[in-house]
């Protein structure tokens, strides 16, 4: 089975042990990662199938439930190493580390893996596609693709960034490598349509869907 399918059958699968009402959330933002990651690998000379892959199967660990926090890292590394994907199941653990140093921080459920994946992290080259998938995480929010800062203000909006500067500043940094290596002034363009649509359509930001949510 070529790896594209691999993925949407593991995605499908995942996404039938959800019957909560975020898991739409959930998979909205995978399929938007997959689309961005599919784009830029492709105007970029990158593998687009493994992009693909890649991008809908980076947050996998999700399947066990919305309140997994930090642990769906670990559980989407196990699963895909189960099912045969180690280069897939390495960007679970990547995907979340820009810079890197933040996985110091990090605290599972498990002791020892807290320590394999910070150990993990830490010895990690980062290639090509660990940068895609950690630029393609933060162009897709809840309803699909958008862009870092609206993502990066959804996130700060919920959770608590340790020097948050420094997370956009890569963040940044990201966008400006891609822009280069896909030849193009401005990544956007590439998304113009879904990015306007968006903008017409009025569709409301991750924070204010969450603060609805939660007043429940």
């Amino acid at each position: 089975m070529e790896l594209r399918e691999k993925a949407k059958d593991i995605f499908a699968w995942g996404r039938a042990q959800r019957t909560d009402e975020l898991a739409l959330t959930w998979e909205n933002h995978s399929k938007g990662a997959a689309s961005v990651a599919e784009r830029l690998a492709e105007k970029a000379g990158m593998d687009k199938d493994l992009a693909f892959a890649m991008g809908l199967l980076h947050d996998i660990g999700r399947y066990r439930s919305v309140k997994t926090g930090m642990n769906h890292i670990i559980y989407g590394y196990e699963l895909l190493m189960e099912k045969g994907l180690p280069e897939v199941a390495r960007i679970c653990l990547t995907h979340s580390f820009n810079p890197k140093e933040k996985v110091q921080i990090l605290e599972l459920d498990d002791p020892e893996k807290t320590e394999f994946v910070k150990q993990f992290v830490m010895g990690a080259e980062y290639d090509d596609y660990d940068k895609l998938i950690q630029l393609a995480d933060f162009m897709s929010g809840s309803h699909g693709i958008t862009t870092i800062e609206r993502r990066f203000c959804s996130v700060l909006s919920r959770h608590d960034l340790p020097e948050p500067q420094k997370v956009l500043r890569k963040l940044y940094e990201l966008k400006e490598y891609f822009d280069k290596k896909c030849g193009v002034e401005n990544i956007y363009s590439l998304f113009k349509d879904e990015l306007e649509e968006a903008a017409i359509r009025g569709i409301p930001g991750d924070y204010r869907e969450y603060k609805k949510k939660e007043e429940r």
